[in-house]
């Protein structure tokens, strides 16, 4: 089905909600060259693989003594408590504690930044360049 010309023109939306498109655009670049965005974006990655590794490195492991130390896992403890089922257990209340650490991460050390960058971000866009927003000062 070909959309009719009415139909086209009103995808394209309104001038107010293309200007508010080209502001968004504007505030995207100047967060990208943000030097606290950066360094936002920066900590928050490196944290995030730090965690991952832990995590797959701690199920991995598990998954090969499971398969190819099966005495070692097999080993009772308590009664009919196994070392398999310590560690399985135990996967759990680690994802448990890497959540928790993670945001205690995230609430010290990047939710500060993040504001900054929200309350300066409104601020700053009149020092977008003017190739960014097409014309000068604020789009």
């Amino acid at each position: 089905m070909v959309p009719e010309v009415g139909e086209v023109e009103s995808f394209r939306g309104s001038g107010e909600q293309r200007g508010r498109a080209q502001g968004a655009t504007a505030s995207a670049v100047f967060a990208s060259w943000n030097p606290q965005f950066v360094t936002l974006r920066r900590r928050s990655m490196a944290q995030m693989i730090i965690l991952v590794s832990i995590v797959l490195a701690w199920y991995i492991g598990y998954l090969f003594m499971s398969a190819y130390q099966r005495d070692v896992m097999g080993h009772q403890v308590i009664g009919s408590v196994n070392v398999a089922l310590i560690v399985g257990v135990g996967q759990f209340a680690s994802t448990f504690v890497i959540a928790w650490a993670y945001g205690r991460y995230a609430r010290h050390r990047l939710d500060p930044i993040a504001e900054q960058i929200r309350t300066g971000s409104d601020s700053g866009l009149a020092d977008v360049p003017t190739a960014v927003s097409g014309k000068a000062g604020r789009p």
